[in-house]
């Protein structure tokens, strides 16, 4: 990994996340593993189209007139943000939030708008509608979305770890405002960031141990209660998540120890359950960019032929094997073959 650049590792994570998510986008949310093989064959290994799904009509009703390789909802975020970032060569938050209002002024609220709008999307397009002005608009869904955005911010702070820390923390709670779903986006954005600087894996528990009283991992919490006096108060918290920042080199060792199989690796997502909790989709995505360290098609397909939300599963898959693999370890067919990849690389080299 370490002969890898930094700035190829900065390109393949960028890459990687938006692959991962477009890979996603044909065989999202069928949760039956016959089903999945009925629909797509025995081993999903590119771009799929669109199909009807009756478990979840809405999603057919908002994709089936996309193409092969474009991106779900949650990616078209995710590129309102490196355009931000890539145009203005950092992190302005009322650039970007303006680049989101204008995609939620396209959607309607329900979740047939747009290209399927989920439940948290679903909750800050209600809290904008009333007036919430951001950052105050987060939903308490625990969903990825924010994760997903995270790499973005690790690539234009990869030079400075309190930055990026901080920042990542910021624009997660523009989506997401739940303590557990913020922490543990912001810890998924920090092991994207060790493993640009080249950190490996299985040593990012060490490196958060030995660089402890460099992390500045509190941040300020409100939520909602109601008192024993029947009226509402919000109440000030001071949250950390230590624990989530171990998380990778512990997966990491499990994926290499031959007491503990798998197989095949994709059915790690059966034993994670292969739903939208962010807390289950990390760590089978740790667990197969673990697994298939130096393969990155291996990791990205296996958390795409998982089921389930293979999207955001594939998406957090990319992100971290792009970070391991470099740009250069991501085979052509998935760059060439996703949907306005020539501004998308551009968009990506201008950040780097």
């Amino acid at each position: 990994m370490n002969s890898i650049s930094k700035q190829d590792r900065i390109k393949g994570t960028l890459m990687g996340a938006i692959i991962g998510d477009a890979l996603g986008l044909g065989p999202h949310w069928i949760y039956n593993p016959q089903e999945l093989v009925e629909k797509f064959g025995a081993w999903i290994d590119d771009y799929m189209a669109v199909i009807p799904n009756p478990r979840f009509p809405a999603v057919w009703a908002s994709r089936k007139d996309l193409k092969l390789g474009d991106v779900s909802q949650t990616g078209q975020v995710y590129l309102l943000l490196l355009e931000s970032v890539a145009v203005n060569g950092k992190y302005i938050e009322s650039d970007f939030t303006k680049r989101f209002d204008g995609l939620l002024e396209t959607l309607d609220g329900t979740s047939a708008g747009g290209r399927y709008t989920d439940e948290a999307m679903i909750d800050v397009w209600n809290a904008k509608k009333e007036g919430v002005e951001w950052p105050y608009a987060g939903s308490y869904k625990d969903t990825a979305e924010a994760a997903m955005r995270a790499p973005i911010i690790a690539a234009l702070h990869a030079d400075d770890q309190d930055a990026a820390l901080n920042t990542m923390i910021r624009n997660v709670a523009l989506t997401h405002c739940d303590p557990v779903v913020v922490g543990q986006s912001t810890a998924f954005g920090m092991h994207i960031w060790m493993l640009i600087n080249g950190i490996e894996m299985k040593e990012i528990a060490k490196y958060y141990h030995d660089h402890r009283s460099e992390f500045n991992i509190r941040f300020k919490a409100a939520s909602n209660w109601t008192g024993t006096d029947a009226a509402l108060s919000l109440r000030d918290h001071e949250v950390s998540f230590t624990d989530a920042l171990d998380r990778p080199s512990v997966i990491y060792d499990s994926a290499h120890d031959p007491r503990i199989q798998i197989e095949p690796a994709h059915l790690v997502s059966r034993l994670y359950t292969p739903d939208c909790r962010i807390t289950h989709l990390l760590p089978a995505a740790y667990y197969l960019a673990s697994r298939y360290e130096s393969d990155f098609e291996m990791a990205v397909l296996s958390a795409i032929n998982g089921g389930g939300n293979n999207m955001a599963r594939a998406a957090l898959t990319g992100a971290l094997s792009g970070a391991m693999n470099g740009l250069s370890g991501i085979p052509e067919r998935f760059i060439t073959g996703l949907e306005d990849n020539e501004r998308i690389l551009e968009l990506v080299e201008s950040l780097v």
